[in-house]
């Protein structure tokens, strides 16, 4: 009863508000139905050609006013995010008919309004070079003439017009010829919105040459050489940020020699307080969880000792293990503590494996797992890449592709088993930068040479993807001996 003498009371007070306020039902204009929707949400045009776009389908009863607006996205912010550094208007009509004046990425929107209702629709806008993406494949025939080939991640544009994927050599630097190429590097930094990128081919020619490219165009910006050194460039590894606005990467010389090349200012430092001649330099590419930036890290090692730098006056870092020599190195894609993995043999009892976690800091070795084993399928020179979409690494050991879980002892079959006569000489897979986003990472690259491959080029590269370890493409006898293969991400 208690109930029902609430709710009549609470009716009774709603009657005598309306009586006070004068509150009746209006009639209120309906709004105009809006939608608007278009092939694609993506939306591509090369530099210096007009983008005339009219592929949108708007429904609305009432006319309609648009407004086109382009921009970058805010600093620390991806296209997804909708967020604009700096916004231009373009258009105010329904088509777009403008020339954009850089190449890059940016965040396209339009706002379509009839009167009663607003719409807002995003876009990615992809201005584009002619080499924005793709595999970029360092080559040398018999008597060390270079190539920098490249086979272009093509747009469902450029699928449908049929346009041209494969080019064979499209290094161009006036006066000069690529001679004996030695490996390929590829780096972009940001400091106050300015982005510091450059792609560099690194050589053994008279003077040991680095070429500096531009990665957006491949146009030649500078170049240094090792001629004082008197070696050059054998394999790049990571990378430095100093202050910074001070960006470069390291690399080694084959006679064990640690160096670092500066990205702004384009010359060459031997790092002369390296305690250690060095066998290999490789990038600990990884990151600590998925939303987090991804860092290349350098790290060189011998049979005996194992060492990483973070920047260019920070130091070395070294860790070893008294009885054990290391075999070889990797890092996991994505792992928050220990990143790196040391695998090490006994050098009392060859049988005996260890294998230690590091930290990208190189400050501590932590104990994973030990096995027992005559020998393993990985040696030192074995090349490695991982992916994010497992916590496994690919390597390259005895012309075979093997699968390592960094955990255990390496498997004894291998993953991918390349055709008859292909001799593998590089890996890489499809990573995109330092997005925050997982994009990318899902194709492993494998560039080979057949001196068996009738006709004039006898390199080639085979394309696997990861889930599945099956072959996605083949590209056959497209470039010389390959030296080095590369991803080239786009850059914005």
């Amino acid at each position: 009863m208690k109930k029902f003498i609430g709710t009549l009371t609470f009716s009774l007070m709603a009657v005598a508000a309306v009586s006070c306020y004068d509150i009746s039902p209006r009639d209120y204009d309906a709004l105009t139905p809006l939608s608007v929707s278009a092939t694609s949400d993506t939306i591509n045009v090369n530099l210096g050609n007009k983008l005339v776009y009219n592929d949108l389908n708007v429904e609305s009863a009432t006319d309609v006013s648009y407004q086109w607006s382009y921009g970058a996205p805010a600093a620390g912010k991806q296209i997804s995010d909708h967020e604009f550094a700096t916004m231009e208007t373009i258009s105010t009509s329904k088509t777009i008919d403008y020339t954009f004046p850089r190449v890059g990425s940016y965040i396209l929107r339009l706002r379509v309004d009839n009167g009663s209702s607003i719409v807002f629709k995003y876009f990615t806008l992809n201005v584009n070079s002619g080499y924005d993406e793709g595999v970029a494949i360092l080559s040398n025939d018999s008597e060390g003439k270079g190539a920098l080939s490249f086979v272009k991640t093509l747009t469902s544009e450029e699928i449908a017009a049929g346009e041209q994927q494969v080019f064979f050599n499209i290094f161009s630097v006036e006066g000069k010829e690529l001679r004996n190429g030695t490996a390929l590097w590829m780096s972009d930094n940001t400091y106050k919105n300015v982005i510091y990128s450059g792609f560099l081919i690194a050589t053994n020619d008279e003077n040991a040459t680095i070429y500096h490219m531009d990665c957006k165009t491949f146009e030649f910006f500078m170049s240094a050489n090792m001629a004082d050194y008197g070696s050059y460039c054998e394999e790049f590894g990571g990378e430095y940020a100093e202050d910074k606005s001070s960006f470069g990467c390291f690399f080694r010389s084959p006679d064990g020699h640690f160096f670092r090349y500066d990205m702004n200012g384009g010359f060459i430092t031997e790092m002369t307080d390296l305690r250690m001649k060095i066998d290999r330099i490789v990038t600990g590419l990884t990151r600590t969880t998925a939303k987090a930036k991804s860092t290349r890290t350098p790290f060189f090692w011998n049979a005996d000792t194992l060492g990483t730098r973070k920047t260019a006056s920070a130091g070395n870092k070294y860790l070893n293990e008294e009885g054990w020599r290391i075999v070889t190195f990797a890092t996991k894609r994505q792992e928050k503590s220990t990143p790196g993995r040391v695998l090490v043999q006994s050098i009392s009892d060859p049988t005996q494996y260890r294998i230690y976690g590091t930290t990208t800091s190189g400050t501590k070795l932590d104990s994973i797992s030990a096995f027992t084993a005559p020998s393993v399928n990985i040696d030192g020179k074995s090349k490695f890449v991982n992916t994010i979409a497992s916590s496994d690494v690919y390597y390259v050991h005895e012309n075979a592709i093997y699968r390592w879980n960094l955990s255990s002892a390496p498997s004894a079959k291998p993953a991918i088993t390349l055709p008859s006569g292909e001799i593998i000489r590089d890996i890489a897979t499809n990573y995109k930068g330092r997005a925050y986003s997982s994009d990318g990472e899902d194709l492993l690259y494998v560039a080979t040479y057949n001196p068996q491959r009738s006709g004039e080029h006898k390199g080639s590269l085979y394309v696997y993807r990861f889930s599945d370890d099956s072959l996605v493409s083949s590209y056959e006898g497209i470039f010389n001996d390959p030296v080095s293969v590369i991803y080239k991400y786009r850059i914005n």
